[in-house]
């Protein structure tokens, strides 16, 4: 699995929407912009990893509520991707895990756009986005980026549920977007053949692997943010790169998932409790402070999106509105509520 990135000129109408959702895009291209520099600044890297590209969808979707990024003119909420990732966990094979991704996936989005082909030893996972409702019609090249990247990011989803029976599986790859001179970028992730200019998105599969009862992995989280989570942590773990993300910023994607304990955390990351503080400390970052910084972000979503304070105290499990007011005004100096009207003012 080859080191996969996104070309910032390509997503450029992606970067434009994160902004109207008040997505700090420095803070994931990791080099600074400055205040109202617009998107052609020099200051922004040639491209981002393909896991960066994920946190952004997964930000702008947290923002919005929209599981889709709102990359579709049909909103998904947020929570579904829970749904998702927790009825996949119920599935005893590759097979049922894929069948169970077409049928809830349609199901949601409210249109046939996925199925399964069976051809000989071989099962398929189709993806027809032909008559699918993209913001970004007009737009055919970042169109057909965002379907090579939903690839990935389903193939991860289903590697990392599956123990890595999905990549053992996994036998070519199909992409509608007709063959360059030039691989794109993230068209390097895949470690099998690909077909170029078919009718729709394929992963193909090995019938006989996809038929072998497995358990499914449900140790890593069942939170709103499962589906993303799932994924960033998967390509961070199989990263074939020697500039690794930080301890800080793999431990705010894991609290990002779900995880709030650090012993959860610090085993997932393949060290001990102790190692594991010592590592944040040199980065002059501490687990408890991430944890809140976590919580604080979220609060800030929910008010931009109308929620409620109370809403969004019960939400994040305060034990009173006090407690949060207190929380809320250290971080951002308003209160909840004065945030709130002064954003939506």
């Amino acid at each position: 699995m080859a080191q996969a990135t996104i070309l910032l000129e390509q997503i450029r109408p992606i970067l434009e929407l994160a902004e109207t959702s008040g997505i700090d895009i420095a803070s994931l291209v990791q080099k600074p912009v400055r205040p109202g520099a617009p998107m052609r600044d020099d200051t922004l890297p040639a491209d981002i990893s393909i896991a960066d590209y994920f946190r952004l969808q997964r930000d702008i979707a947290r923002a919005s509520d929209d599981l889709t990024a709102r990359f579709s003119s049909r909103k998904l909420t947020y929570k579904t991707g829970h749904f998702v990732v927790s009825q996949l966990q119920q599935a005893k094979s590759l097979l049922a895990a894929m069948e169970s991704l077409v049928e809830h996936f349609n199901m949601m989005h409210g249109d046939a756009y996925n199925s399964l082909r069976f051809s000989g030893n071989r099962v398929s996972l189709v993806v027809d986005d032909s008559s699918f409702p993209y913001r970004f019609r007009g737009n055919q090249d970042l169109v057909e980026l965002i379907g090579d990247c939903l690839l990935i990011k389903t193939h991860c989803l289903l590697d990392s549920l599956s123990n890595g029976r999905a990549d053992e599986a996994l036998q070519r790859v199909r992409l509608l977007r007709r063959r360059g001179t030039v691989i794109e970028s993230q068209n390097r992730f895949w470690s099998v053949s690909v077909d170029y200019g078919t009718p729709t998105y394929e992963l193909v599969y090995d019938f006989d692997l996809a038929c072998q009862p497995l358990r499914i992995r449900d140790a890593v989280d069942l939170s709103t943010d499962g589906l993303f989570a799932r994924v960033i942590s998967y390509l961070e773990d199989h990263a074939a790169q020697e500039d690794h993300k930080s301890v800080t910023a793999r431990t705010l994607d894991l609290i990002d998932g779900g995880l709030t304990l650090q012993n959860d955390v610090a085993r997932k990351l393949g060290m001990s409790v102790a190692t594991h503080r010592r590592r944040l400390s040199e980065e002059g970052s501490h687990f408890r402070n991430l944890l809140l910084e976590t919580k604080l972000r979220r609060a800030e979503a929910m008010l931009k999106r109308g929620c409620s304070v109370a809403h969004t105290t019960e939400e994040l499990s305060y034990s009173d509105i006090r407690a949060f007011n207190r929380a809320f005004k250290r971080w951002k100096g308003l209160t909840p509520a004065a945030f709130a009207q002064a954003f939506q003012s």
